[in-house]
């Protein structure tokens, strides 16, 4: 597969990269979707992960069309959640948005391909990852690449409604 179209985003895209995610914060929002809050993810999020390193986004004709995040760095209620693949060589998605002008191409689906590549390249062979329990659309993305549903739930920004745990072994 060719990936041609994903880069490793670099310090001149956090303000893009911001406001990518608060368009899709505003969409999901009025979706009634109340995944993200405008407490979270912020610049600070954005810079980190650029700063680490774990920053790639999509660009179709010069825009910034999708993002995520790759690491290994797991949340500790990850701790609690009992996982179909118990190994220690996990790569971990953050924070996958795509714009809504460029929802319905693809995009999620090759941004978790990139993931499963990038994870192979890296020597780990599971990806983790946390999606809104009352986010349809992103529940059905993962299930569709063959993420499985692990036992247990996270709650994250001060969220009531959980989060589904997904894994996926890729080796």
């Amino acid at each position: 597969m060719d990936f041609s179209n994903i880069k490793q985003a670099g310090v001149g895209d956090i303000n893009l990269i911001a406001e990518l995610f608060k368009i899709s914060t505003d969409r999901m929002i009025s979706m009634g979707i109340h995944q993200w809050n405008y407490t979270y993810p912020l610049v600070r999020h954005v810079e980190q992960d650029i700063q680490n390193g774990c920053a790639y986004i999509w660009i179709k004709d010069g825009k910034i069309a999708g993002t995520i995040s790759l690491d290994t760095r797991q949340d500790e209620q990850y701790k609690k959640i009992h996982w179909h693949y118990h190994s220690r060589k996990v790569l971990v998605i953050h924070r996958l948005s795509v714009h809504p002008d460029f929802q319905g191409f693809g995009i999620g689906k090759e941004l978790c391909w990139f993931a499963e590549k990038f994870a192979l390249g890296a020597g780990l062979n599971t990806i983790r990852l946390d999606a809104y329990s009352l986010n349809p659309v992103s529940n059905q993305l993962y299930i569709s690449l063959g993420y499985r549903r692990a036992n247990g739930y996270c709650y994250f920004h001060n969220n009531v409604i959980p989060f589904y745990c997904y894994d996926k072994k890729i080796i």
